[in-house]
Order: C-alpha cells, then sequence, then structure tokens
C-alpha cells in the first residue's frame, strides 16, 4: 500500500517546481530596420500586471549587432519581421521609418517578449 504522506509529499514538490520559472539571462542586441507595425496595446493581452499601456512595434529587422558582452538573442533574425514592445510612448509617425534601436529579451523559460530599451529614428 502506498504511504498517503509520501504522495502528498510529491504532488506538492510537482506543483512547487512548476510554480517557479528561471529568467531569462540579461542580454541585449542593437537592430536597424522599418516600421512595419504600430498599435496600442493593453498589457493585460500578454499577462502583464498591473495593466497599463504598451506599445507594439512590428520592426522588419534589416541588420542585427551585438551590444557589448551582452548575449544577443536576435542573432539569425536578420530579414524577418519581430515584435517589440515598449511601454514609453512611441510617436504614432514612427510607421513606415527606418530605425535603429537597443532590444532586450524578458521572460523566462515558459515565455517571454522583446522590449525597446532605447529607439532613434534614422534619417
Amino acid at each position: 500500500m502506498i504511504n498517503c504522506k509520501f504522495v502528498i509529499i510529491i504532488i506538492l514538490l510537482g506543483f512547487s517546481v512548476s510554480a517557479h520559472a528561471i529568467p531569462v539571462m540579461t542580454n541585449k542586441a542593437m537592430i536597424e530596420g522599418t516600421v512595419s507595425g504600430y498599435c496600442l496595446e493593453s498589457s493585460a493581452t500578454e499577462g502583464i500586471k498591473p495593466e497599463q499601456v504598451l506599445y507594439k512595434l512590428i520592426i522588419s529587422v534589416e541588420d542585427v549587432m551585438d551590444v557589448e558582452d551582452y548575449p544577443n538573442f536576435l542573432r539569425g533574425k536578420k530579414g524577418e519581421s519581430v515584435i517589440f514592445y515598449s511601454k514609453f510612448k512611441q510617436p504614432p509617425e514612427i510607421f513606415g521609418k527606418r530605425i535603429k534601436a537597443v532590444v532586450e529579451y524578458k521572460g523566462d523559460e515558459r515565455g517571454g517578449l522583446f522590449w525597446i530599451k532605447a529607439l532613434e529614428v534614422i534619417k
């Protein structure tokens, strides 16, 4: 007969292990590209609390460069359209413009998002 205390302990350990996710290591990349999509989105759509406005940009990535000694999670994404988010207001006239941005990926092994840390329009 199986010991009930043993079964309960195993179940509780299983829940506690799955409840804690390991965060992604600090990373950064510099990209150049064209903003092909721009909209406002509620953070609730992405499961981010407290609810706030996020600025969602789709950028057609034309170049990806390393930043200092940080891992680059965008290496190999040249030529692809990638979704980026910002908590800081981005001007609507950015749509269709070429930009340069420092970005990073935040999340854990369950998922995450690419975030814009600094952005400038290329003249």
